[in-house]
């Protein structure tokens, strides 16, 4: 049984991504960011497992299968996760934007004039006097 502590290890990584999964599809179930550290601590125990014995995958193809269907599953959690910051994102600068531009002023500099106009703007305005 030398691949038990991997079995194991293989587990416990399964458990963890499985968690992710669920915590990212419903984003008030718990604390994502302390599952992740642990799936991140598990992922390097298994790695440390593995340098020890690395014969133990020519041995049991079914922990190759299993690696695969983890790395699928790993996957869809970084899309999964890239679609939430991306949520986030907006849904922040929807309420704080990042430009430092002045609501009511005129704009300034080479696009001064908006297409639509501003409340600085106004009508009649001339680029050039002749005499």
């Amino acid at each position: 049984m030398a691949n038990h502590p991997l079995q194991s290890s293989l587990e416990i990584i399964e458990t963890h991504i499985c968690q992710i999964s669920r915590q990212l599809l419903e984003p008030d179930s718990g604390d994502l960011l302390q599952t992740s550290t642990a799936l991140q601590a598990a992922v390097l125990e298994f790695l440390r497992l593995v340098q020890r014995t690395p014969a133990a995958f020519t041995k049991e193809p079914s922990l190759k299968s299993r690696m695969r269907k983890m790395s699928v599953a790993l996957v869809s959690c970084r899309e999964a996760l890239l679609r939430r910051a991306f949520l986030t994102q907006s849904a922040l600068s929807t309420l704080m934007p990042a430009t430092r531009d002045a609501t009511y002023s005129p704009a300034a500099g080479n696009y001064a004039r908006q297409p639509y106009g501003s409340a600085g703007r106004q009508s009649g305005e001339f680029r050039v006097i002749s005499a």
